[in-house]
């Protein structure tokens, strides 16, 4: 199974009469997973993708932009995701998930902790950066996994035209 870990886009600073998990992302934050998934579905895998998302709304604005390039056939939120409870993820989604490639969409630093514990390499995911991970569910408790590629919006502009952020 491929494993993708996207964290969302650009959000609206945080305020403190606002609760975080209804923050939104910002324009910037807008071109960033749109860009990120129109260059996304140039080399996504074959196969079926099932998109989990922190139920947090700037990660589910940043899912829109992927279900709108990408061939998604399932969509789920998920607390464990935007708790960062990776054992959790995996019980709950990974070691249970029959589709080909999972996209799992949330935030900073826990995407980076997982990254850390599947592959032993440090990743530090900037707003709306993706990472593409070969996953063994069978690697451990909570699997193991190979780092493919990672990918910063600002990378776009040397990809072509077509992909700026």
């Amino acid at each position: 199974m491929y494993v993708c870990l996207m964290r969302h886009g650009k959000a609206q600073p945080f305020e403190l009469h606002q609760p975080d998990k209804l923050r939104e992302l910002t324009e910037k934050g807008c071109n960033q997973a749109s860009s990120m998934a129109k260059w996304a579905a140039s080399w996504w895998p074959s196969g079926k993708t099932a998109l989990w998302v922190s139920p947090y709304v700037r990660t589910c604005q940043t899912a829109s932009y992927l279900e709108k390039y990408l061939p998604i056939e399932q969509f789920h939120t998920h607390k464990a995701i935007a708790s960062g409870d990776l054992v959790a993820v995996y019980d709950e989604i990974l070691s249970r998930e029959t589709a080909d490639v999972v996209c799992l969409i949330g935030h900073s630093p826990f995407l980076d902790r997982w990254a850390q514990a599947w592959t032993g390499t440090a990743v530090d995911f900037k707003p709306g950066s993706m990472a593409l991970f070969d996953f063994d569910v069978h690697g451990g408790r909570i699997g193991s996994a190979s780092l493919l590629f990672y990918a910063h919006p600002k990378a776009l502009k040397f990809l072509g035209p077509s992909y700026k952020e």
